[in-house]
Order: structure tokens, then sequence, then C-alpha cells
């Protein structure tokens, strides 16, 4: 545990954007991430540990499959829409969300190794980002903070950091999309440079960079990162996964249509409850927003 506290460092955020072009700071900061990373996942772990959104999931439960943990994750999203009062905006937009959750469930033997069902799991930071990284003048990682959300995770899920090229993950598309894929294969010749530091998983010293090239090429690193949440689920589908499958003269909206009367037998009749619920939602929000405006008036007039 450090206190960090000196003139000497600096959150990455704070200069990325002016000095993300000058190689020399590019080449620490990638090698950087890199090293922690490698430091983590060098011992491969047997499995994988665990808003008034049911999950159905126990507190106790530990995966030793990886597909069960996909297929939970996209199951608590499921239930997202069922529980969740603003799930949805209107029935168009609850039937687009709702057809990706079944496709991503279809497409999961696609986007998963079957060869690493049953692991290697490997230990992660979740929520390495600029902001949590401090740094020095010439970008060398000195400390990084908010590591309560490491976690084990299938080998399969091992990427770079989505914001090498200082755009969030929904962004990489056109040209950011290709200045992001240069910036992943540098990264990744990086992290195959400070793999052969490590011991080798199953004999293979660029066992973990291999991970990270095949995400790329199979696109799983896009599956995978819509697994992370919502949004992202939503916008990176439309983005990266449906296009790989399907022609662009394809009508999206007759695919929603279609396709999402496959979710659950009941779909018609939770479309039609959530609309019920984002109704209510409303009202109850408004008429807080209005309470709180007459109290806030009631306290002026008290002084």
């Amino acid at each position: 545990m450090d206190y960090i506290g000196n003139s000497e460092v600096q959150m990455l955020s704070e200069t990325w954007d002016e000095d993300c072009h000058e190689q020399v700071k590019r080449t620490n900061i990638f090698r950087g991430p890199s090293r922690m990373m490698l430091s983590l996942i060098q011992i491969p772990l047997p499995r994988i540990e665990n808003g008034g959104i049911p999950t159905n999931i126990s507190r106790s439960l530990t995966y030793s499959a990886a597909d069960v943990y996909y297929l939970d994750i996209l199951s608590c999203y499921d239930n997202r829409i069922r529980y969740q009062l603003n799930s949805i905006s209107n029935a168009d937009d609850g039937r687009a969300q709702i057809v990706r959750l079944t496709i991503m469930k279809a497409l999961l033997p696609h986007f998963s190794n079957k060869a690493l069902r049953e692991g290697p799991f490997l230990y992660r930071l979740t929520d390495l980002h600029p902001s949590n990284i401090f740094i020095d003048s010439d970008w060398n990682v000195k400390f990084v903070i908010d590591l309560e959300w490491a976690c084990s995770l299938p080998a399969e899920t091992l990427r770079p950091p989505y914001w090498l090229t200082g755009c969030s993950v929904d962004e990489l598309t056109g040209g950011h999309l290709e200045t992001f894929s240069e910036a992943y294969e540098e990264f990744v010749g990086i992290f195959e440079e400070e793999e052969q530091q490590f011991s080798p998983i199953n004999n293979d010293h660029s066992y973990r960079t291999n991970l990270m090239r095949n995400g790329w090429q199979v696109g799983n690193f896009w599956y995978f990162h819509a697994l992370d949440s919502p949004k992202g689920l939503f916008n990176l589908f439309s983005q990266h996964i449906y296009p790989l499958f399907a022609p662009s003269s394809q009508s999206k909206d007759h695919f929603a249509r279609v396709v999402s009367d496959f979710w659950a037998p009941d779909v018609e009749k939770v479309l039609a409850a959530k609309l019920r619920d984002k109704e209510e939602y409303e009202k109850t929000l408004r008429q807080r927003f209005e309470d709180a405006v007459i109290n806030e008036k009631d306290r002026d007039s008290e002084h």
C-alpha cells in the first residue's frame, strides 16, 4: 500500500492528449500495463469467482467452465430488461435490445474457444484506465489504484486496453478503428517482448500474446467487450458483430422484428409491461423532482 501525494507523479489522463504521439512515452505506457498484466496472469487459476435486478446467481457460486459464465452474464441482461423499470425506451428499442441478446447467445460458439472452456482463468485488472494509472514524466507506470475490481476471467477474454488511442470502445469505427488497429498491434508487440521474461503456459512463451492476436482476428475482442455492459452490448453488436454475419443490404428493423420473437415465449407481454413500467417510472421521477423543488423553496422561506 502506497501513499500517492508527491509532485513527481500524475494521472496518465492529465497528459494523454498532449503526449500520446511521443513514441518513447507510448512504448513506456504500453510496456507498463503489459508487465502488470503478465505479473497477474502468470499463475493460471482453476475457476472464476464471483440495482434490484435478480441474477439467480448464488454469492457462493464459482465457475469452472467459461461458457456457463458467459451465458450467466447474458441471463443477467435478460433479467435487466424484465425487471429494470426504465430498461427500454419504446417497443422498437425493446426489440432491438432483445434481438441482440438472442443473437449473442447463438454466436457464443463462434467467438469462444471450446478448448479453453475449462480454463485457464487469468487474474486481471478490469478497471485499468488512464485516470487510475499514475506515471512519471517519461510515462513509466509508478502506481495503480482501484485494485478492488481485479478478478479471474477466462483466458480468451485477455485483451489490450480499449483506450490506446484515447477513444471509448464504442467510438472505434472508421478512421478511429484503423488507428486503434495499429495501436493494438503495437501494444501486442511490446506485450510479446515482455512475455518472454515470464514462465510459459503450456510450454508456449507467446501463449498470452497469441490469445490477444486471435481475439482481434476472430472478433471476440468485440464480443467479450460487449458482455461488459448493456450499453456496450447494444452499440458493439451493431458496429462490429452484426456486420460480420449479415449483408449490409439486410433491413435491421425486419431482422429485429423476426428474431426478437425467439427471445422468450412471452416477449409481447414483456414489452407491453415494460412500456407501462417506463411510464410509471417517469411519472414517479417527475414527482420526486417537483417535491424536491417544493422542499427547497420551503427551506428558503424559513431563512
